[in-house]
């Protein structure tokens, strides 16, 4: 028999698609062996999501504000829920991207995803590079250089990596990759419950509620737990799945793969907003801007809860984490922005993977050159780009929800009531804070 979690998702969860016909499964043991061999886009989901939006901007959350923000970053990836599930659902049901279904829409829907997808991807590109060349570890001969100049060189061996790999490799470095910071994580969450630092004498508290507050709020929202038009990189992951078993996903096989992925970004961002609240919150010690106090109170984090003997495990863990996170981000965006312009323009010349290295190309290039013109301060870096990706995300969630809901989509693929008043309750959400934060930041 599936397991009770897998039941759960895939017989009483509101949202899931009515999919597949699934008569003639297979015996349950072999079934249950089945679905976890497909998981695999919900981890490179979850890979690029666990990124700057957790290790920088949770813990940050939680020193500055507290344990009352594990609330608000749980209620965003609720709110979010439906345009990243959408991705999953349009390709399981009808074996295209959501590219393909955005041109069903309109060729102006296709083209605003083209301009602003590559936008977000030069920005995307740039922010995740530079916090991984902060965390890199020291190698000999290279202790010199600065973050711009690892930034550099971290992009080149990118790609160079993903112009010789393919899917299968891809997915198995990351969900390599991922393990250790994930059960380091958990541990020192574990450990540092009931145990969190008492705040030093007439500290005073930070309001999250105030309006000075905003700014950094968009900006904690706006990768929580990752950019919108990441949904697209999920359905053309199902297809390069699907190339590589041979066979179509299923139902039951596309439900447990993204959940298991956004469940558990959903639950690592809040516990790196717990592990941040409990060791530095009211200590009197504020996040630091620069790169090596950035390193250095991270991995504190671990170490105060874990002992100081876990610093190196913790630095690797975090850096192959990153360093995963961009592998998925440098490839992700020129690939959806290689297979948007193929699907726009199909009598285009060329293959698409020869599109895809100039894409790779023509991004990094771009975000390196952000990086070298505002790498003196992490934190206003980070904000500027996540909060330029919250600005974007009500497009990307329009795009999907009309999808979701349109006849391109078969009908018992259609989404129920719940999945609708989320869906509308979310759009209104990212619309009403993004006026929010342009009524405080221009008007006032």
């Amino acid at each position: 028999m599936l397991s009770h979690f897998e039941n759960s998702l895939l017989t009483h969860s509101p949202f899931l698609p009515m999919s597949i016909n699934d008569s003639k499964a297979p015996p349950p043991a072999t079934h249950r062996a089945h679905l976890i061999k497909k998981i695999g886009p919900g981890i490179l989901m979850a890979g690029a999501a666990i990124g700057v939006s957790h290790i920088v901007q949770s813990t940050r959350a939680g020193a500055t504000y507290g344990i009352g923000l594990v609330w608000l970053v749980l209620v965003v990836n609720l709110l979010k829920y439906p345009f990243f599930e959408a991705g999953h659902r349009y390709t399981v049901a009808t074996g295209e991207t959501l590219l393909h279904g955005y041109r069903r829409l309109g060729p102006a829907f296709l083209y605003a995803f083209l301009a602003l997808n590559t936008f977000t991807a030069i920005i995307s590109i740039a922010g995740t590079t530079f916090v991984t060349a902060i965390l890199t570890p020291k190698i000999p001969g290279l202790e010199s250089l600065t973050p711009t100049q690892i930034s550099a060189l971290l992009l080149v061996a990118i790609f160079l990596l993903v112009s010789i790999g393919q899917y299968k490799w891809l997915s198995r470095i990351i969900k390599l990759m991922m393990t250790v910071l994930f059960f380091a994580t958990v541990a020192a969450f574990l450990r540092s419950i009931g145990n969190a630092n008492q705040p030093v004498p007439d500290s005073v508290p930070t309001e999250f509620w105030a309006v000075a507050s905003l700014p950094f709020l968009i900006a904690l929202m706006g990768w929580m737990p990752a950019p919108i038009e990441l949904s697209v990189w999920q359905s053309l992951w199902i297809q390069a799945s699907e190339k590589e078993n041979k066979e179509r996903t299923s139902r039951a096989e596309g439900s447990v793969d993204f959940h298991v992925g956004y469940i558990m970004t959903a639950l690592l961002a809040a516990m790196f907003v717990a592990l941040g609240a409990w060791v530095m919150y009211g200590s009197g010690e504020s996040y630091a801007s620069s790169s090596v106090g950035f390193t250095q109170q991270f991995v504190s984090l671990y170490t105060s809860k874990l002992g100081a003997w876990t610093a190196p495990i913790i630095s690797a863990a975090a850096f192959t984490t990153l360093l995963s996170t961009t592998i998925t981000v440098v490839d992700a965006y020129p690939r959806s922005l290689a297979a948007a312009l193929r699907v726009a323009q199909p009598q285009l010349g060329g293959t698409e993977r020869k599109t895809h290295m100039l894409m790779i190309l023509a991004t990094s290039m771009a975000g390196w050159l952000i990086i070298a013109y505002s790498a003196q301060n992490l934190t206003t870096l980070i904000d500027l780009i996540t909060t330029a990706a919250f600005l974007t995300a009500p497009v990307f969630a329009y795009l999907n929800l009309r999808l979701a809901l349109s006849e391109h989509l078969p009908e018992e693929y259609r989404p129920g009531l719940l999945y609708k008043a989320i869906s509308w309750t979310g759009f209104a959400y990212l619309v009403g804070f993004s006026l929010l934060f342009l009524w405080q930041r221009f008007l006032t």
